[in-house]
Formats: C-alpha cells, sequence, structure tokens
C-alpha cells in the first residue's frame, strides 16, 4: 500500500492532513486541560523512514500522573479525552484523501 500511495503522490497531503489533526487535538487538549498544562501541549512530529506520524502530549512530568492518575489520586484524563473526540474525523480525513488520490491516479493512467 506504502507504494501505491507513493504512486499516488499522497504522502505529503498525507502528512499535512496528520499535522492539521494533530494540532486540533493539541488545541483541544489544551482547552480541556487542568490548571496551567494547556500550555505543556505540543506536537513533535515522530515519522521515521515510510511510517508518518505526530505525536500530541505533554513533556510536564505531572502531566502523566493527571492523566492515568496514581494510587492516591483518581485519574483525570485530558489527552485522551481529546484525542478520542477527534480520532472519527481523523479516520474520516483520512479515508477520503486516500480513496481521493488512489482515484486521481486511475484516471490519469
Amino acid at each position: 500500500m506504502q507504494a501505491r500511495l507513493e504512486a499516488a503522490g499522497a504522502p505529503e497531503p498525507v502528512m499535512v492532513l496528520l499535522k492539521r489533526e494533530a494540532e486540533a487535538i493539541a488545541d483541544d487538549a489544551r482547552r480541556a486541560a487542568p490548571g496551567q498544562f494547556g500550555a505543556t501541549v505540543e506536537v513533535v512530529e515522530q515519522s521515521r523512514e515510510t511510517r508518518l506520524a505526530y505525536r500530541t502530549g505533554s513533556a510536564h512530568r505531572a502531566a502523566r500522573f493527571l492523566e492515568y492518575g496514581t494510587t492516591k489520586m483518581g485519574a483525570r484524563p485530558w489527552l485522551w479525552s481529546a484525542f478520542f473526540a477527534r480520532s472519527p474525523s481523523v479516520k474520516h480525513s483520512l479515508g477520503r484523501l486516500i480513496a481521493t488520490a488512489f482515484k486521481a491516479r486511475r484516471g490519469a493512467v
């Protein structure tokens, strides 16, 4: 499938879409974050070779304890909830982009 995506010229549009969606998830997480943790949310490209990826999260040490809880404090998730709320939109947009790229490539042959 990777070869078909490259032949259709899709990797660049896919990267643009993934970055845009990662930023949208980060924006939602920033708004949902407790206290000042919203200012620590960042998006980092994690692509390697043919694997296109972005990571959205917080480098603040306490963020994971708020997200997952501890033995003395219940979880107060804000990163995962932002991700899960947007994931259907990401999946739909990515599917449309790939289908469009394949259709355009088929029409060009």
